[in-house]
């Protein structure tokens, strides 16, 4: 599919997800991969990366991972907006201002959906899968409403062996998270797409990257979006916005909690990145 038409949206509607083709060039993405893999680099040398490194909230259990004697990195790269300007452009082509715009419309003269993130995700060669989870952190029965949609974007094709993302197509309609006893499911899809095309999904569909087989690191991209209310909720005041640093540096630990200050805050995401060539 190559353009948000009733197709995509049917398809859309009914499994959770799809591929949007096309979107960034061949050129586009081999200059986007130079520039995660530099970024990737630059910030283990500043011990700034952040790796998951058998991290329980994002990876199967540290017994079945001492078991693969092939598992290795998973590396995030955050904040990409203040890292490169190529990253600023993609982000807000009117492909995807479009299909955002469909999929949070409501009636109300608000923003519809703001951006919550934008990084890059790094599977090493012999990368281990993800947990399967939803992108929603809110409590169950989840709603029927668009709280969250997400892009991936395949910087290197997706394949049946380099970590393509698997889901359970039509999971995002059941208003739950995957338990222990889904973890292991044989019934998921991987959503094998070409470099240069974006991966809409809902924020409730089931998913996991899987397991990189290759000897070559996977590069993609994720960016997030959110419906607007839940920061108009959460931030009818927006302090990080409004308070004068040399007040708020002064209050409680519990105080500065509430605000919300070092909310968001990855590793890395502070790092500064290497000279660009101009």
């Amino acid at each position: 599919m190559k353009t948000w038409n009733k197709s995509a949206k049917n398809f859309f509607n009914e499994n959770g997800y799809v591929v949007i083709e096309n979107v960034l060039s061949a050129n586009e993405c081999d200059l986007i991969r130079t520039i995660v893999l530099k970024l990737a680099k630059w910030e283990k040398e500043n011990n700034t990366a952040h790796v998951y490194d058998k991290d329980p909230s994002y990876l199967p259990s540290i017994d079945k991972l001492k078991d693969d004697t092939n598992s290795s990195y998973l590396q995030r790269v955050w904040n990409l907006l203040s890292k490169h300007e190529v990253f600023s452009k993609i982000i807000q082509l009117p492909i995807i201002l479009e299909i955002m715009n469909s999929l949070f419309d409501r009636d109300t003269k608000h923003q519809k959906y703001l951006l919550s993130s934008f990084q890059a995700n790094l599977i090493g060669a012999g990368g281990p899968e993800q947990k399967l989870h939803v992108d929603i952190p809110v409590p169950e029965p989840l709603p029927s409403w668009m709280l969250k949609a997400n892009t991936i974007w395949p910087i290197d094709d997706f394949t049946e062996f380099n970590g393509a993302t698997l889901c359970l197509p039509g999971s995002h309609k059941s208003k739950f998270k995957p338990k222990d006893l889904d973890q292991d499911r044989s019934d998921l899809v991987k959503m094998t797409a070409k470099k240069g095309s974006v991966i809409i999904t809902h924020g409730a569909l089931w998913h996991k990257s899987g397991k990189n087989q290759t000897k070559n690191d996977r590069v993609a991209l994720l960016g997030s979006f959110a419906a607007s209310f839940a920061k108009d909720i959460s931030t009818e005041e927006d302090y990080m916005q409004v308070l004068d640093s040399s007040i708020s540096s002064n209050f409680s630990v519990n105080l500065q909690q509430i605000l919300g200050v070092g909310k968001g805050i990855q590793s890395g995401s502070l790092q500064k990145p290497p000279r660009w060539k101009s």
